[in-house]
């Protein structure tokens, strides 16, 4: 905050002034004996709180007041006075004072006082920046108050570099107000260290728009450094963001800029990195893409699942490699569903052919690969379990779960969550287990489990309710009964025999 002093005994200033000192590390703080001087430094500087004695020589403290809140209405006033005189109290806060305060001011009234301003300074500063966030942000898109086409009026003067900031993707989780670089921010080192007529606001919660005054020496090059400049900077607190600009001439309304820009960030915005204003034009090769199509055709066919999915992730990283944007992955995904949908059309797949503008807006609520591959996955999935009448390998299923079973027998072993894992149906599955062991399911897991409690009663192990706990049965009774029907005997039968 600005803090501006006015007292003209010396005295009294030097008490205000070591007052004040708990606020110097926080805020600008500048001190003046006469409202002349601060009235004119005033104008220039735009204080956010004043603290000024009444009764001074040549401008009184109350024409200051009354000057400096009609130049500008949000400002804090407090004013000192030595003389207990309502109609001076009245007449400050007439004028706009917040505070009247009696000198010599006791610290803890001031302080009080001080902090009662700059609370409300902050509020007014939001509320003003919010204003102005609202009022450029309906410039840019060409709209007044009402909401309706302000066919140029109002236009900002003379010729403006446009900046469009996008963080992560169009609809992602991530947003700025989450991130620890706000837009006031921003635009504080943007007059800093590019122009001091520069401004930062959000148009949304994901797209950052910043507007730099176009001086006559600006060029291409120029302008690229600058906004490159900017991208770096955000890019610091930010891990993806994109960045377009483009500068608005007098023969470009403010809204057609924005348009202009936002469809330079589509041009160039993908998943998990970063972007800046890449070379338009550029040929992307897409014919690894196809041949990974081509791989993962096959394995769908063969229903090897694992490989499918090692093979999308593949097709992704092709997305990335080769620089393809989300509004280009749209229509190569698009392509390929309608292409696997026709190769599949002699199985009566139920898999949907999606438009690109479908899958564009999927893409958009993504951060990054893993959405995508589930999207991928999920689809490829169904379309393999519509096709399982073509057999696929036994290898790639039935050996893991008869090993799982031989590590597992003492737990709950259920088919339906094989059948999950690899994406096809427990009929399906459970015919497969038939052809590939022999058995059913069910019974291939009994004979293992019967297997087991037969080498625990060989080795001497005496409790049988432990015995039937570990192979996997809770009840005893149960187990018993279960043993009886595979072996010809009872548990403790059998242990008798053994013996």
């Amino acid at each position: 905050m600005k803090v501006m002093l006015i007292e003209d005994e010396s005295l009294a200033m030097d008490e205000l002034r070591h007052l004040m000192k708990p606020y110097e590390d926080k805020h600008e703080i500048v001190g003046f004996d006469n409202g002349e001087d601060a009235l004119a430094h005033a104008l220039r500087w735009v204080p956010d709180i004043v603290i000024s004695d009444i009764r001074m020589p040549g401008l009184d403290g109350l024409e200051v007041i009354r000057r400096l809140i009609e130049q500008y209405p949000r400002l804090q006033a407090v004013m000192l006075s030595g003389y207990n005189d309502f109609e001076y109290a009245r007449s400050a806060l007439k004028l706009g004072a917040k505070e009247y305060l009696l000198k010599p001011v006791p610290a803890p009234e001031l302080y009080a006082a001080m902090d009662r301003m700059v609370e409300a300074a902050r509020r007014e500063e939001k509320k003003s920046r919010q204003e102005r966030n609202w009022t450029l942000s309906m410039k840019v898109r060409g709209l007044n108050g009402a909401g309706e086409e302000a066919e140029g009026r109002q236009e900002p003067i003379g010729d403006w570099i446009m900046i469009s900031v996008l963080l992560d993707n169009w609809n992602s989780p991530i947003i700025w107000p989450q991130n620890e670089t706000s837009a006031v921010m921003v635009a504080e080192w943007l007059r800093t260290e590019i122009h001091p007529g520069a401004d930062c606001f959000d148009m949304d919660e994901h797209l950052r728009m910043i507007l730099i005054p176009a001086v006559e020496t600006d060029r291409e090059s120029g302008i690229r450094q600058k906004a490159n400049r900017i991208h770096d900077f955000i890019r610091r607190s930010a891990n993806v963001v994109h960045t377009a600009y483009r500068l608005k001439t007098s023969r470009e309304s403010m809204k057609e800029t924005y348009e202009r820009c936002l469809q330079l960030l589509e041009s160039q915005v993908r998943l998990g990195e970063s972007t800046f204003m890449p070379v338009l034009g550029r040929s992307v090769a897409v014919q690894p893409f196809w041949d990974g199509a081509r791989r993962i055709e096959q394995h769908v066919r063969d229903a090897e699942y694992a490989k499918m999915q090692m093979e999308l992730r593949r097709l992704l990283d092709v997305l990335r490699r080769e620089g393809i944007t989300l509004k280009q992955s749209s229509v190569l995904l698009s392509d390929l569903f309608y292409a696997l949908k026709f190769k599949f059309s002699d199985m009566q797949s139920e898999l949907e052919a999606v438009d690109a503008d479908s899958i564009y807006d999927y893409l958009k609520t993504c951060q990054g690969d893993e959405m995508v591959l589930a999207l991928l996955t999920e689809r490829m999935a169904s379309l393999m379990a519509d096709s399982e009448h073509v057999l696929p390998n036994p290898k790639q299923i039935i050996p893991p779960l008869l090993d799982y079973i031989q590590q597992h027998y003492g737990e709950s072993v259920q088919l339906k969550d094989f059948a999950a894992k690899y994406h096809v149906s427990i009929g399906y599955l459970s015919k497969l287990f038939k052809s590939e062991t022999g058995d059913h399911f069910s019974d291939y897991l009994i004979r293992v489990r019967m297997n087991k409690a037969q080498e625990l009663l060989d080795t001497g192990y005496k409790k049988i309710t432990e015995i039937g706990k570990l192979v996997g049965y809770e009840d005893p009774k149960h187990f018993s009964q279960t043993f009886k029907r595979w072996i010809g005997v009872t548990p403790q039968q059998y242990k008798r025999n053994e013996q």
